[in-house]
């Protein structure tokens, strides 16, 4: 599957890029902004995503959810954060940081059957 990352620390970014290839899946592209994602969307193809919720400058990954929603594109939401769980829209998956390559396999598994 083709993945697109949205993570503002480049260390954290750089790790799930590797997991993910590691895993066989391809890197469709890793923003930190919500900028840089939506123009990722318009011109990348891209299967699923893994949003960090909270990026840098208080803004949070809720703008790139929603077009992918409008997509229907599946993605997890990333959080350091366990406090955030009410602040995520209802029925969004959520993976709470620090992510294990096990706990990234099955949420790709997860998301695979809904790209299908």
């Amino acid at each position: 599957m083709r993945v697109l990352i949205v993570e503002d620390e480049p260390l954290l970014a750089m790790a799930l890029e590797d997991i993910l290839a590691q895993l066989g899946h391809e890197i469709a592209g890793s923003a930190a902004t919500v900028s840089q994602a939506l123009s990722m969307l318009d011109a990348e193809q891209i299967d699923c995503a893994l949003l960090d919720y909270s990026l840098s400058e208080d803004t949070t990954s809720l703008p790139i959810a929603q077009r992918l929603i409008s997509a229907g594109k599946p993605f997890y939401f990333l959080t350091g954060y366990t406090h955030l769980e009410e602040e995520i829209p209802l029925n969004s998956r959520l993976l709470t940081k620090p992510i294990s390559p096990a706990q990234l396999k099955g949420a790709l598994s997860e998301m695979m059957p809904l790209h299908c």
